[in-house]
């Protein structure tokens, strides 16, 4: 009798560990939960981790991501701003950058980004997010100033380069853009729809050599079918009509 009520105890003990003593924290087993596709289980393994980590701001960052994912936007934002209120976390930035335009907080958005430039000197990233704001508000010059700035942040950013080159190209500055893009497969020579953009900048300037080279790159890295054709058509143009 004292076995088996022995057992059942230890049952009972099993049943009741924590799910983080199977992968040593509970941030831990939320990424093993995500690589299953357990994204509900994942989620309280976080919101465990945050409870007894307040200051792990990973674990904070991937319970909003989870959340905004499935259309918990104030939530996530929310959690956001909790993580730049307890340290630097530049992807907490990004990310509630975005929810703020998507909400239409244009102005919300800008002041974000640009305390974020004072904060993250080395980094490109809120720079060109600026950028891209100014660009799509019809500000060419403050655009193209920003996108500089992004660039002196961080010559080694390629997203940066890039970004770059699709703006100068858009507005006919071809020589600038296919530098930009040249500089930007320089640094991002793995990045498949890196090395399209940049071929079809070539392709706009009129380097149909390296625009081929380029997209024959990219879909070799992420197979992609129409590209495939489109480098089909670029390879074996039609015939033009006799008269």
């Amino acid at each position: 009798m004292r076995r088996r009520a022995g057992n059942l105890w230890l049952a009972v003990l099993l049943l009741l560990t924590p799910i983080c003593s199977q992968a040593g924290t509970y941030f831990d087993e939320s990424q093993s939960l995500l690589q299953q596709g357990l994204e509900t289980e994942a989620r309280r393994a976080l919101e465990l981790e945050i409870a007894a980590h307040p200051r792990n701001l990973e674990a904070r960052y991937n319970l909003a991501v989870l959340l905004e994912r499935i259309g918990h936007r104030d939530a996530a934002a929310s959690l956001y701003r909790e993580n730049l209120t307890r340290g630097s976390h530049l992807p907490s930035v990004v990310n509630l950058s975005g929810l703020l335009r998507a909400a239409g907080k244009n102005n919300q958005t800008r002041k974000l980004l640009e305390k974020a430039t004072e904060r993250y000197r080395a980094e490109a990233v809120p720079w060109y997010l600026l950028a891209e704001m100014a660009e799509q508000a019809g500000n060419k010059a403050s655009a193209s100033r920003y996108y500089r700035k992004a660039i002196e942040a961080d010559d080694m950013n390629g997203f940066a380069h890039l970004r770059y080159a699709r703006f100068l190209a858009t507005n006919r500055n071809l020589t600038g853009a296919v530098s930009e893009a040249r500089r930007a497969v320089e640094l991002q020579a793995e990045c498949a729809p890196c090395l399209k953009l940049a071929g079809n900048i070539h392709a706009q300037a009129g380097n149909r050599r390296e625009a081929l080279a380029l997209w024959q790159r990219s879909i070799a890295i992420a197979p992609d079918l129409q590209l495939r054709d489109k480098i089909l058509h670029a390879m074996n143009p039609p015939a033009r009509a006799t008269p």
